[in-house]
């Protein structure tokens, strides 16, 4: 009965949170701090002077048995002038579905202030193109389950648009995502291949002090199935020497239909330590399904390389 009880909790999970075969994008919104803006939007690949490299992974449910997880693996930098390339490789799973995504940025950056210095701040604009590949498979102990009745691989190419801009410390910005070239047709139980995603994000760095700042980030998402969620985030960071330590909170609340209710509430802890970064989130559910199946965690690894392409310094002056 209890393993009967996880398997409800896996297949409402996917369907309300996003994750297997209607759902392409990588989910890492609620933690924005320890990922990259570039994943949900494609206008901050190569928004600072050096090349960042970052490896990151997200379990959900820690107490279900192969409960939600995802691995990304991102690089991104200014490559020539005012153009800034990027990619990420991401791994989802959610039991017997499983999706590997390839995605490829491109962004165009327009400095605010003096022509060729982006010391002020920068207008940026990007695309990106995403080639994901969906795998069904497996059994369930839910007769007759059409989810993974059989097994199923489907490769699905999208393209996905975004516009940011920075200033003396603000930020904000706005993405289109999942927007299917292909296989526009419902592919399982008459699911669409995935909802397209608006987002849009704001926020501002305030340097309170010398070695003190705060970063509240407030950030919305929609879809045409009007599933409508939003992300209040607030970190707060230390500095010293050329090292950095934060600690920072997210709060997320889902507003999809007629019911509005809290998601989950994530503590979060990093550092910079020189040109090494790493940040760690415990996500504390807030809604039945999180009962059942438990907590969940993220965490990230980063380094941020010496920009040998040597476009020029696009770096914001916070």
């Amino acid at each position: 009965m209890k393993q009967f009880k996880y398997n409800i909790v896996a297949v409402f999970g996917m369907l309300i949170c996003g994750f297997g075969f209607a759902q392409q994008s990588v989910p890492v919104y609620e933690s924005y701090f320890i990922s990259e803006k570039m994943l949900i939007n494609p206008s901050f690949a190569g928004d600072s002077e050096d090349v960042k490299a970052k490896v990151y992974h997200r379990q959900q449910w820690k107490d279900i048995d192969n409960g939600p997880e995802t691995t990304v693996a991102s690089v991104h930098g200014n490559i020539i002038d005012r153009v800034g390339l990027g990619m990420y490789f991401a791994a989802d799973q959610n039991g017997n579905t499983k999706v590997n995504s390839l995605n490829l940025a491109a962004a165009y950056h327009i400095p605010i202030g003096e022509p060729g210095v982006r010391q002020d701040g920068q207008f940026s604009f990007g695309t990106s193109l995403s080639f994901s590949g969906f795998r069904f498979g497996g059994v369930t102990e839910i007769p007759n389950d059409p989810l993974y009745d059989g097994e199923t691989n489907v490769f699905i190419p999208y393209i996905n648009f975004g516009g940011s801009v920075q200033y003396k410390g603000w930020m904000a910005g706005v993405s289109v995502l999942d927007l299917a070239l292909a296989y526009n047709e419902p592919m399982v139980n008459e699911l669409e291949p995935s909802p397209v995603y608006f987002y849009g994000m704001a926020g501002k760095k305030l340097r309170l002090a010398e070695s003190f700042e705060l970063e509240p980030v407030l950030m919305y998402r929609f879809n045409k199935d009007e599933r409508k969620q939003l992300d209040a985030n607030l970190r707060a960071k230390f500095f010293s020497g050329n090292n950095a330590f934060w600690a920072g909170a997210n709060y997320r609340h889902d507003m999809s239909g007629d019911q509005s209710e809290g998601l989950s509430i994530s503590p979060m802890l990093g550092a910079e330590l020189g040109r090494l970064n790493f940040g760690f989130a415990y996500n504390i559910g807030l809604t039945d399904i999180a009962t059942e199946g438990g907590d969940g965690w993220s965490i990230s690894l980063g380094y941020d390389i010496d920009n040998f392409f040597k476009p020029g310094k696009p770096t914001i002056e916070e």
